[in-house]
């Protein structure tokens, strides 16, 4: 047994074995694309420019990632230990990431090569005798060829999977299609409902357009493929309202598209009005419901011009002057006599004498009883 506590004694053959307290079957349910991917992460989250290339050798196709100015510590090894957690232009920030990907990669198979500055790290299975189980262990020793500069991933083997690397990444893609340019990000025209941050793909949602935001902009799960829906849709919503036209964003709003869902929490005012114009010239003399159920209400009490939109679009529409001095005037229109004397004793009774308030109270008791012919 090493100094590791390994019961292989192959490690002896190298300069120094580092064991890592990770068993085999760890996220188990990752493919070797998650594996990769995470590898693309910290190449483009390093201080050196991002560096990608597929090369040909008789171990087959290659994807070689290179950081020019980055090496790797063995106390990178350690779970959590990582120099991203407080930086607001990196991916990831749990200190995994690198470690998970040549776990995966070598349970699968993969002939994966780490050259790190003048060292080679080999990534293996081993027994422990200390945990009693197979651990992911890195044997280290001195590179052959000193040409190397910083750090080098290169996984063999990726021929039938060379589509989807790229699929994975932005940086490696020739033709993105359409952008829109914005302070958060960029929208993406030409690929819905595609989810990126910093070039990494993240997932795909239920979104018109597809965007590639910034590094901070949204809050990533910890296996950073899934978001929270609601704060993505916060985000895409205010990329919009910077970007778009009043009477783009007001059409888009009507429609429900899913990328506008939150206008009713930040829409400007100059949106708000356009929407209410588009209302005011789809359903003229209309009023909102923002439900069935208010629907058949106002229908009930008389308002027999209400349509039923959805509630962003209603929820941006109610908040206009426009609107409130419509629906004040519809809703007086079809009121009772005891109604309307009701607003304004409602209005005026602070400034009238005790003897008026109940001189109108009899008043109202009497309207009751009118009609409107």
């Amino acid at each position: 047994m090493n100094q590791n506590g390994l019961t292989n004694a192959a490690g002896a053959l190298f300069g120094k074995t580092f064991q890592l307290s990770i068993t085999r079957n760890y996220v188990s349910n990752w493919g070797v694309l998650e594996a990769i991917r995470e590898l693309i992460q910290n190449a483009i989250d390093s201080e050196s420019p991002f560096k990608y290339e597929f090369i040909q050798s008789e171990q087959g196709l290659g994807l070689k990632l290179q950081s020019e100015f980055s090496t790797l510590t063995p106390q990178t090894l350690l779970l959590g230990a990582t120099s991203k957690v407080s930086s607001d232009t990196a991916i990831g920030s749990f200190g995994e990431g690198y470690k998970i990907a040549l776990l995966v990669l070598t349970r699968l198979g993969y002939n994966t090569e780490v050259l790190n500055g003048g060292l080679v790290w080999t990534p293996c299975f081993r027994m422990s005798r200390t945990f009693g189980e197979e651990v992911l262990c890195i044997d280290q020793h001195t590179a052959s060829d000193r040409s190397n500069k910083g750090l080098t991933f290169i996984v063999w083997g990726v021929e039938e999977i060379k589509e989807g690397i790229i699929d994975s990444c932005l940086q490696m893609q020739r033709d993105i299609g359409e952008i829109k340019e914005t302070t958060e990000g960029i929208i993406l025209i030409d690929k819905p409902g595609k989810l990126y941050v910093g070039g990494l793909f993240i997932c795909d949602t239920e979104l018109k357009h597809g965007y590639n935001l910034k590094p901070g902009a949204v809050k990533l799960e910890r296996d950073r493929q899934t978001v929270d829906g609601w704060n993505l849709k916060l985000v895409t919503t205010r990329m919009w309202m910077h970007f778009e036209t009043p009477t783009t964003l007001a059409q888009m709003i009507y429609d429900e598209v899913p990328d506008v869902a939150y206008a009713d929490y930040n829409a400007p005012e100059i949106v708000r009005n356009a929407c209410f114009e588009l209302f005011k010239e789809r359903h003229p003399g209309a009023l909102i419901a923002s439900s069935p159920k208010e629907m058949k209400e106002m229908v009930e009490k008389g308002l027999t011009k209400t349509v039923y939109i959805g509630s962003t679009y209603a929820a941006v529409v109610h908040r206009t002057d426009g609107y409130k001095s419509l629906s004040t005037s519809q809703k007086a229109a079809i009121a009772t006599p005891t109604q309307r004397l009701s607003a304004w004793f409602s209005e005026h009774r602070s400034e009238m004498r005790t003897k008026a308030i109940v001189g109108f109270k009899e008043l109202l008791k009497e309207s009751e009883k009118w009609s409107v012919k």
